[in-house]
């Protein structure tokens, strides 16, 4: 569970740090955990709330991340990554993938916003 922990984050704080449109994250990454200061930072925008789970788009300077939150439990997990076009990461290939600690999250703007459900 802790190597998954540390894949997961360093992932997601790799793909952010090469190319996210927030600048305030790279800036907040170390007084916190990396998802509370994306949370901070307003970098996500809403897609969709799935079975309980919010799928929150952050753009990247050359393509764009998928991750998912979940509000209540105060967890997140990553989907997908994608550059100039293609996917190059997808839970559903990683046999490691499941929710990390998001730490305190419900009270963030994106927990906290409207959302239409997919179904």
């Amino acid at each position: 569970m802790r190597f998954q922990s540390i894949r997961m984050a360093m992932l997601l704080a790799t793909a952010l740090a090469a190319g996210t449109a927030a600048p305030a994250f790279a800036q907040n990454q170390a007084q916190g955990s990396p998802i509370r200061s994306l949370l901070e930072s307003g970098a996500g925008r809403l897609l969709w709330i799935y079975d309980g789970i919010r799928h929150v788009e952050l753009p990247l300077a050359d393509g764009k991340a998928v991750i998912g939150l979940s509000c209540e439990r105060q967890t997140w997990t990553l989907f997908r990554i994608e550059r100039d076009g293609r996917e190059i990461y997808n839970f559903g290939n990683d046999p490691n993938w499941g929710y990390l600690p998001a730490g305190p999250i419900a009270a963030s703007t994106l927990c906290a916003a409207p959302v239409r459900v997919a179904e």
